[in-house]
């Protein structure tokens, strides 16, 4: 190596050194010994270490040798010291952590993501056994309270070279991102990473590989068509760090917004560094903040940039306005550059009781966060709309990330939107109080008690047309708990203790189900998991019913149509729906025929559910509490029966008198209908020709059934558009059903499966005219397929191994 070669790298080497060093000083006493393993424990693998999965799995890190101070972590943690031997073949070039570590960004409860780069050689088995043995290190670091994540890294990963060999070994999960982002990623790497064992990384501008050096790629120009998949992954991120997230798109629309000339942080890092530079202002978050800052001012955006402020202060975890802060080597800088925004004493005393912040507060914040990371997105969109999608970009796993943002970001109105906690430990409050807002003609939900002095300075946390749906959203997100008491305005004491009660029933209502979101649900259209029913919270005459409730159960009446008067004694049903894809709705019924209404509903939903299907009543009723809840919930269990036990040519009868009038529940393959059984003639028509609607019956050619496939209806599930293909010798069979379970047939020739994929999902993601109310509902793709001789349908891009990943 020539002489200037050796001073780039011993630049670098330096602030490697300075990394570790702030890195260390940020951590507490234990914290410092686990960090100082993990190269150990990569590098030995013994029986009795953590992590020990056999003698087959590869280990040895390059060039490695423990350090003293390691060996002394040993001890602290009880692990016997190794004898200390060079690997002659090391299975592990590098091991590197990157992200926030060492950096403004790192806080008590920062994570730590490790990098493996494994030899190039290394077959899939070998990394497989290695990844396992990722997975027992991170549950041994977990218990000491430290989270840290390991990522194998193939050292053609990025640069190209052998494609098998250069595929991530994972697909996108919780922690991986996939095929989302590539060279952002890279690049991310390159500004954050730390070399803790192994070949350093050769990461400044135009650095060549060598023997010595790893380098994974050049970052210089990222192509434009990354930016897409990136921003889509910041948001799905987002969906449980938003303040973190939020930086991170702003940072992508800064870097979009300098196309093609972009100054990326890592270049600014390496300026800093070559200058000689290895102060505080060298970091790469607080560079990341830098560029935001600079961007929002040019775009003349201060409310953007005050949002930005917050998040990067939050994120740092230092708290100014507490005397007592440590004042560790970012003190001062951040203090100075608080001073310079100007933010009052009260303001800054707010963000530092963020673990203590109520739901109010946290709403707000959220608010915030979520209008200025879908305003982000909408910017990259537009940016990304002149290139095609990226060709690493798998669209299997766009669709993955667009339908988990489906759900998060959707303006269903009827849909339960978890509260997203941020710091606070808990939200919980002691009082709450429902008002009914003559003006707004819904209810309010304050988080006070029923004093009208009380009210003075708050402004209600939730808003909705009933009562049912501010208990469940107070409950589902933890603002009401067993000590909790409800209240409502103007009403009397029995209203608030029947409230109060039914919230303690919905806690166990939302506990969360064993069973999580894989990838193969999110991959199917959704069924329902859980169905929960509250009734009369809305209407309710049950108080004024004058019978005795005991003489009901004796003479097993009809709840429906009860007494002489033949009166319906449920008025009103709010229903809770849990399906598949982890989304909470909540839909209102009123009036007499409630209890029909929501049957035909649920009917289609059900049929896709499996027979695990959890179904609870909580009834609001002054009277007759429990003849309603068992009434329903074994008519629920009947009509659930019925949808399972129906073939596509039977249709089978239930009869059920409401009020004065006895009706048919029609059932069969395609749902439910209710009809008058007192006209005979509509009671043959249902019968005879069953007024369900049907899907079409193209024809198909050369398919033995002149019908839409049967299958196609299983997998019909309203608000989704799927796509249903069937590739023949020259020609493409595509069944489009859309959001409202209509069905259209064409045929195209001269297109693969892939091809067709790939255009339809470009259209949607850039080119949908509605765009704005659609955002991230992107079709789901499906194969046509006979297997022994059945059609069947088989989600597009998902593979038997990640079917039950946890996405």
């Amino acid at each position: 190596m020539n002489n200037e070669q050796n001073h780039i790298i011993e630049t670098a080497d330096r602030l490697n050194r300075v990394r570790q060093a702030r890195a260390l000083a940020l951590l507490s006493p234990l914290k410092r010994d686990l960090l100082r393993l993990i190269p150990v424990l990569l590098h030995y693998h013994r029986a009795g270490y953590p992590g020990y999965n056999g003698p087959m799995t590869p280990s040895g890190v390059f060039e490695y040798a423990p350090s003293e101070q390691e060996l002394l972590a040993c001890d602290t943690l009880g692990l016997v010291r190794p004898m200390v031997h060079l690997v002659k073949q090391a299975a592990i070039e590098g091991v590197y952590s990157m992200g926030s570590m060492s950096s403004f960004g790192q806080n008590p409860k920062s994570d730590i993501d490790v990098w493996l780069v494994h030899d190039r050689l290394l077959s899939k088995e070998k990394c497989r056994l290695l990844e396992e043995k990722s997975g027992l290190l991170t549950t041994w670091f977990a218990q000491y309270g430290l989270e840290v994540n390991f990522y194998l890294v193939h050292p053609e990963q990025f640069s190209g070279g052998s494609a098998d060999k250069a595929e991530p070994l994972r697909g996108i999960g919780n922690e991986h991102s996939g095929s989302a982002q590539h060279w952002l990623l890279l690049e991310e790497f390159y500004r954050s990473q730390i070399c803790l064992a192994g070949k350093k990384v050769a990461w400044w501008p135009n650095a060549q590989d060598s023997q010595q050096l790893l380098f994974l790629g050049d970052v210089s120009q990222i192509p434009a068509c990354e930016y897409f998949g990136a921003s889509l992954w910041q948001l799905y991120k987002g969906l449980d760090k938003p303040h973190k997230a939020l930086l991170k798109v702003l940072l992508l629309e800064s870097y979009a917004a300098q196309y093609p000339n972009t100054k990326f942080i890592s270049e600014k890092v390496w300026q800093h560094t070559i200058e000689g530079d290895f102060s505080s202002a060298n970091d790469s978050y607080f560079l990341l903040y830098e560029s935001i800052e600079n961007y929002l001012i040019a775009q003349d955006d201060p409310r953007r940039l005050e949002i930005a402020r917050r998040c990067f202060y939050l994120k740092c975890g230092v708290r100014l306005s507490e005397p007592e802060q440590a004042q560790d080597w970012r003190y001062h800088k951040l203090n100075n550059l608080v001073e310079s925004w100007h933010w009052s004493k009260s303001l800054l005393e707010t963000l530092d009781n963020c673990e203590r912040w109520h739901c109010g507060q946290l709403q707000w914040f959220n608010e915030q966060l979520n209008e200025l990371m879908l305003g982000c997105y909408q910017t990259l969109l537009q940016f990304a709309s002149t290139h095609k999608l990226s060709e690493s970009l798998k669209l299997s796993e766009l669709g993955l990330l667009t339908r988990k943002l489906h759900t998060y970001f959707s303006s269903d109105t009827e849909q339960l939107i978890g509260l997203n906690r941020l710091w606070s430990d808990s939200i919980s409050e002691q009082e709450l109080t429902i008002v009914y807002s003559h003006n707004l003609q819904e209810y309010c939900l304050y988080c006070c008690p029923p004093k009208r002095r009380s009210f003075i300075g708050q402004r209600a946390v939730y808003h909705s047309k009933s009562r049912a749906k501010l208990l469940a959203w107070a409950v589902m997100n933890g603002v009401s708990e067993k000590m909790t008491r409800w209240y409502e305005l103007a009403n009397g004491e029995r209203k608030s203790v029947g409230l109060t009660k039914a919230s303690q029933c919905l806690i166990e209502v939302f506990k969360p189900l064993a069973k999580k979101v894989s990838k193969m649900d999110l991959y199917q259209p959704w069924r329902y998991r859980k169905l929960v029913f509250m009734l009369n919270f809305d209407s309710d005459s049950t108080a004024q019913w004058p019978g005795q409730e005991v003489m009901l159960d004796y003479l097993n009446a009809n709840i429906f149509s009860l007494g002489r008067g033949e009166q319906n004694m449920l008025e009103s049903i709010d229903l809770l729906c849990l399906n598949s894809w982890g989304e909470w709705y909540c839909h209102h019924y009123q009036g007499e025929l409630a209890i029909l209404e929501v049957l035909a509903f649920i009917t289609p939903g059900i049929r896709r559910s499996a027979d695990d299907l959890k179904v609870e009543v909580v009834s609001g009723s002054a009277r007759l509490q429990a003849q309603l809840e068992l009434t329903v919930k074994n008519l629920v269990h009947r009509a659930a029966r019925l949808s399972w036990t129906v073939s596509s040519s039977a249709t089978l009868v239930y009869p059920l008198k409401v009020a004065k009038v006895q009706y048919g529940l029609f059932f069969n393959s395609k749902g439910m209908v209710y009809q008058d059984l007192k006209d005979a003639k509509a009671f043959y028509q249902q019968l005879t020709k069953s007024m369900l609607i049907e899907l079409p019956r193209p024809n198909l050619g050369n398919e033995p059934f002149t019908m839409a496939p049967a299958v196609i209806q299983d997998f019909a599930a309203r608000g989704a558009i799927q796509y249903f293909l069937r590739q023949s010798d020259d020609d493409l069979d595509i069944f489009v059903l859309n959001e409202k379970n209509e069905l259209n047939h064409y045929i195209q020739k001269g297109t693969s499966v892939d091809e067709l994929v790939s255009e339809v999902s470009h259209f949607h993601a850039f080119e949908e005219p509605d765009i704005s109310t659609q955002r991230f509902n992107l079709p789901q793709f499906f194969h046509l397929m006979r297997v022994a001789g059945r059609l069947q349908v088989i989600p597009f891009g998902l593979s038997v191994e990640e079917a039950d990943m946890d996405f």
